[in-house]
């Protein structure tokens, strides 16, 4: 296959290929060669959380695809009758991320003009703005082709990188560049693809209300097309009406490992041994006691070990927003703030092309807690500086995402930005690196796990959540006997609490399936009356736990006055057949659990329930098919367990037996339900 004409010019290497400008057009091959196989390319370099996923739209001659046979994508891998084919990933580690599709031109069907490569990005807080670089390759048996980096991304969340389409007797290719805040649904119906309503996308939306992006026609070359239009240009029938299409990713839920009951802690990378003697450590903790100078000690240990081990660097300040690019770390820097000295624990540098992004740190362990005048002063000498941001870490786990434990000038974080990190999503940071993420380096490897070592010594002072304060006791004993207060300030703060055991739980989850768990907090967790006012009039507590794979949120309920807690998944029924087939397919999935767990048929067009143990169900399926002959609806499963009596993380404490509970119903039943299949 040869390049017969450029209408761009660009600039070529022997080995690269032709180097494309947005807009460029190039002559792949004669429409009427024998078997041409070219191979395209979706080349992505960004941070290792961030994966985009490509697809590939076959378009007839008004623009729109044929049928929804016509998306090529992750959840259809073919198309055409397989002259289109998206191949398997290829991920080089710190290095691009390779998605290919395979397009044999011979057989692309007449009616098909263009064929349009593009990608998109499945997490809604990630943009293309995060990417280094994205190019587009094409290549044959003799080498690449072509190649068109593309740059000046900001808010896309789907991208459509270029096009192979037909012109006279030729096939061709274009650059284009067009990008879409909306993802890949605003992406695909664009070109007539019609999207599945319970994908709950809204391809108009985007990233804090961006607007899509646009690519003006380049050149005269461009084929002219109507995507309005309902007709085929050719025949002047109908066009064929697409079925919807689930763009929902299809995953399965990730399994926790198999030895997790035998770990000595869900962070440690492997059970600790078992020796008549202590084994010698990068980062020693034995007899250590909290105090300053060990405050100091933890600063540089993490610092220099997220510069060192650049993986587990990337995904500590990748909470906080940093860029990514090379760490410097230095500590305590001094400053010199309206005449007086300023120390702050560490200063973190991070270097990326011309680009520098800076940092001040403030550590707090053991139960030193951070202060508000402090971190004031440290936002006073950012500003001055010029830095981007005052970084905080104290054991203090915050109710929620994003909070900080202080209250700051709202002055000062108007022109630096101040972020607050837990140890214990350091520790979960790091366990994730070196258990999932992985190091490309052994001595680097070796280096974090001698980190999460002292991390989770008790003596190192980087504490995880363990306690639900000393007002649990009290407010527990209060909701038995009715006399709880709302108005008292300790209701409030063991509802707080219980938000922080629920993101405990979620960075537990994270660190053994090597995937984001998201606590969700309640809904007016900020509202200090509204979540008393809950606790007094219910005595329970509420929080929900989400991730990817799984049928739906896990819902972790604390009853007070009973000492029990509860976890609910909620799964949807099967759209067709009858009620008992329905009921039938939700128990073979639940054979291996427990006779006690809770099953509830929600009845479909009311509220009404029907609700029964599963050792009941088994027995005789019909119990939980609606009387009144409904249909069922879903499905809530659920399971309790009796909680420790005591605040504190002991073997029998309520925070302790309340994770392990939670593992335990992901394990059994969560992770084990699967969606109805769609027909």
């Amino acid at each position: 296959m040869t390049v017969a004409s450029l209408n761009e010019v660009g600039t070529s290497s022997p080995t690269d290929g032709m180097r494309l400008s947005k807009g460029a057009n190039l002559t792949l091959a004669s429409a009427d060669s024998s078997a041409e196989t070219i191979t395209v390319t979706v080349e992505v370099t960004a941070d290792h959380d961030l994966t985009t996923d490509t697809s590939v739209l076959l378009l007839g001659h008004d623009g729109r695809v044929r049928s929804s046979d016509d998306l090529v994508f992750y959840n259809q891998a073919s198309g055409a009758d397989g002259s289109v084919r998206l191949l398997d990933r290829i991920d080089a580690g710190d290095g691009p991320t390779s998605d290919a599709i395979e397009i044999d031109l011979a057989r692309i069907p007449a009616d098909v003009e263009r064929i349009v490569i593009g990608a998109s990005i499945d997490d809604i807080e990630r943009t293309f703005g995060d990417v280094r670089d994205a190019t587009l390759i094409v290549s044959t048996d003799a080498g690449t082709v072509a190649r068109y980096p593309i740059d000046g991304l900001t808010a896309e969340r789907a991208l459509v990188f270029g096009e192979v389409y037909r012109r006279h007797a030729d096939w061709k290719l274009r650059a284009v560049g067009q990008g879409y805040a909306g993802g890949l649904a605003a992406l695909v119906t664009e070109f007539g693809v019609e999207v599945d309503a319970d994908d709950g996308v809204d391809p108009d939306a985007g990233p804090e209300g961006a607007e899509p992006s646009t690519l003006e026609p380049s050149t005269p070359d461009s084929p002219v097309t109507d995507s309005s239009t309902t007709e085929s240009s050719t025949t002047g029938e109908p066009a064929p009406e697409s079925a919807n299409v689930q763009i929902k990713r299809t995953r399965r839920a990730v399994k926790l490992p198999k030895d997790w009951t035998q770990r000595t802690s869900p962070y440690l990378a492997v059970p600790a041994e078992k020796l008549p003697y202590h084994r010698a450590g990068l980062f020693p903790a034995v007899h250590a006691k909290t105090s300053v100078n060990h405050e100091q000690r933890a600063t540089s240990i993490l610092l220099a070990t997220m510069e060192i081990v650049r993986e587990f660097g990337r995904a500590v300040l990748g909470q906080v927003g940093a860029p990514g690019g090379r760490i410097e770390s230095f500590v305590e820097p001094e400053f010199t703030v309206n005449g007086a000295q300023a120390r702050p624990d560490g200063l973190i540098r991070v270097t990326r092309g011309a680009s520098v992004w800076t940092a001040l740190v403030e550590v707090k362990i053991g139960g030193r807690r951070l202060d508000a005048a402090q971190v004031n002063t440290y936002l006073t000498v950012a500003k001055a500086n010029r830095f981007d941001a005052v970084i905080t870490i104290s054991p203090d786990l915050t109710p929620a995402s994003g909070d900080w434990p202080v209250d700051p000038d709202p002055k000062l974080i108007k022109s630096v930005q101040l972020h607050h990190i837990a140890w214990e999503e350091v520790i979960a940071a790091a366990s994730i690196t070196l258990q999932h993420t992985g190091i490309g380096n052994r001595e680097r490897s070796r280096v974090l796990h001698e980190f999460l070592t002292y991390a989770v010594h008790p003596a190192s002072g980087m504490q995880v959540f363990d306690d639900m304060g000393t007002h649990w006791v009290r407010v527990r004993d209060a909701v038995k006997t009715r006399t709880i207060s709302p108005t008292d300030s300790a209701t409030n703060e063991v509802g707080e609490n219980f938000d922080r055991l629920t993101r405990h739980t979620s960075l537990v989850l994270s660190a053994l399936l090597g995937q984001r768990v998201q606590a969700i907090p309640p809904a007016e967790h900020k509202d200090a009356v509204s979540r008393a006012r809950q606790l007094a009039d219910s005595g329970r507590l509420f929080g929900t736990l989400r991730t990817a794979g799984l049928v739906g949120p896990v819902v972790i309920e604390a009853d007070l006055a009973r000492d029990r807690a509860i976890c609910a998944v909620t799964v949807a029924a099967p759209r067709d057949g009858r009620p008992l087939t329905h009921v039938n397919w939700l128990l073979r999935q639940l054979t291996d659990v427990g006779p006690r767990t809770r099953i509830v048929a929600h009845h479909a067009g009311t509220r009404d329930t029907t609700a029964v143990l599963l050792g009941k169900a088994l027995e005789d399926p019909t119990v939980l098919v609606p009387a009144d002959g409904r249909s069922i609806r879903e499905f809530t499963v659920s399971a309790d367990k009796s909680t420790g009596t005591k605040r504190a993380g002991s073997s029998g404490g309520f925070a302790t037996t309340v994770t392990a509970f939670v593992l335990e119903f992901y394990d059994e039943i969560a992770c084990v339900l699967k969606a109805p299949t769609r027909s």
